[in-house]
């Protein structure tokens, strides 16, 4: 969301451009005022519908669905090695058989192929020492403070939203894509705080802390696998080393707690789903990322495979280009965290809680540029990412049509061209103060000698 002055002047449109006063009219709506009530709305709303959902006893909701069924794989695994049973971790039918011991007898929730490897249930294992529900509730106050850090960190580092902090918290709040995190009761509001605070390392030129924040994302690969591509390809070998030692030291965790034997069936676990994500897509209307759009609109798998493959070579293409040039460090890693959700051979609506890094740094960036041609654009697909979730709980199971995706490869498209006119290098007196110089990281400064005050 783009907040904007009270009566802002309406946005020039050219006439040539097909919707281009539309949109333009839309942007101009989106004035703190009117997003301050909105967001008011939409927060009582979210907690209102949340609680009266989940606040019944026992394990199932208010409409039938189990409370936090994602979190039973977690639940479970963190069982299995607090038993010491980590031989057990790629065994379907014995997770069943646990999930019924631990939560309820008639349980028909379990993990068909768990994907997580053995470090993730080491890291549940105090969890699963607490009955069901009192660990759920902990995990998900913990996940809550996650998703409250990562936005923290990144509005700081956002210093055009500076002045806007109260309407970032209340949106961050209300956010659509928190709620369907809490929903499901997944992690995935720890990869965002991984990128969060990666961002933060390499704007301050910590390229080595920042490849440790990447690397850590091991556990949830298909969420780094852009980053590591880049960071490859664009040679910052700092970054790399931090991001190597992070892995080697997650998968050396796992190793020595679990053995060959087992890491070799979670690797063969991560290869089967690479080569057919479907096998653990339970609402094919619930997948937010390239594959996910065509495997709605397609009937063959051969070319929702083969269009896939293309898209994520599409996607790396601009990755590395975009990494390259002397655009923003936020603007690029907004990018990137933008064109990993489209990337992901399995992005599920809980997983795109990663958009709001994107969000705030576009966002920011639109505030900084207020007559740049890709503003008001900009400023109505952020909007409506905003509320992407119901792309898949309703649109997609109406239409067969994610258009999440439509409008998320709208939105890169326009930042790949912002970043490739090199229009976005006009910062303010604050970034070149706190900006670092740091060869790929801040290119624009690669030469100069800043000194930087904290």
């Amino acid at each position: 969301m783009i907040p904007r002055d009270p009566d802002p002047r309406p946005w020039p449109a050219p006439t040539s451009v097909p919707g281009a006063r539309a949109v333009s009219y839309l942007a101009a709506g989106l004035t703190p005022p009117r997003l301050t009530r909105w967001g008011v709305v939409l927060f009582a709303l979210s907690v209102f519908v949340y609680g009266h959902t989940m606040m019944v006893p026992g394990l199932i909701d208010r409409v039938g669905r189990f409370k936090g069924a994602d979190y039973i794989q977690f639940y479970v695994m963190g069982s299995f090695a607090a038993d010491g049973r980590l031989d057990a971790l790629y065994d379907a039918d014995a997770h069943l058989a646990e999930g019924r011991r631990r939560i309820h007898p008639d349980l028909q929730l379990y993990a068909s192929h768990p994907n997580y490897g053995p470090q993730v249930a080491l890291a549940f294992a105090p969890f699963a020492l607490l009955p069901f529900s009192s660990s759920l509730a902990i995990f998900l106050l913990l996940t809550t403070a996650c998703y409250g850090f990562s936005i923290w960190l990144l509005w700081r580092e956002c210093d055009s939203l500076r002045g806007h902090g109260r309407l970032v918290a209340l949106l961050a709040a209300a956010s659509p894509l928190l709620w369907n995190v809490a929903r499901y009761g997944q992690a995935s509001a720890i990869p965002l705080l991984l990128w969060s605070v990666g961002f933060v390392a390499l704007r301050r030129n910590r390229a080595f802390a920042g490849g440790l924040a990447i690397g850590c994302l091991v556990f949830k690969p298909q969420l780094g696998i852009v980053l590591g591509v880049v960071l490859l390809a664009a040679r910052q070998w700092r970054i790399v080393a931090g991001a190597l030692v992070a892995v080697i030291g997650q998968l050396g965790v796992a190793w020595l707690a679990a053995g060959s034997g087992v890491m070799a069936q979670y690797f063969g676990e991560l290869w089967g789903l690479a080569l057919n994500p479907t096998l653990i897509e339970v609402y094919p209307s619930e997948m937010h990322s390239l594959r996910g759009f065509l495997q709605l609109i397609i009937p063959s798998a051969t070319l929702v495979s083969a269009g896939a493959l293309a898209g994520l070579a599409a996607v790396m293409v601009v990755a590395v280009r975009c990494w390259s040039t002397t655009a923003p460090l936020g603007l690029r890693w907004g990018l990137l965290a933008l064109l990993t959700v489209l990337a992901s051979p399995h992005l599920v609506s809980y997983d795109l809680v990663l958009l709001t890094i994107a969000m705030l740094t576009f966002a920011d960036w639109a505030v900084r540029h207020p007559d740049h041609e890709a503003t008001a654009p900009v400023a109505v697909m952020l909007s409506v990412l905003y509320f992407a979730p119901f792309s898949g709980m309703v649109v997609a199971r109406l239409t067969g049509v994610q258009v999440s995706v439509i409008v998320m490869a709208i939105l890169a498209w326009r930042i790949a061209r912002v970043c490739a006119t090199g229009a976005s290098v006009v910062c303010s007196k604050t970034d070149d103060r706190r900006a670092e110089a740091g060869r790929g990281v801040v290119p624009e400064l690669e030469h100069a000698r800043v000194a930087v005050e904290y």
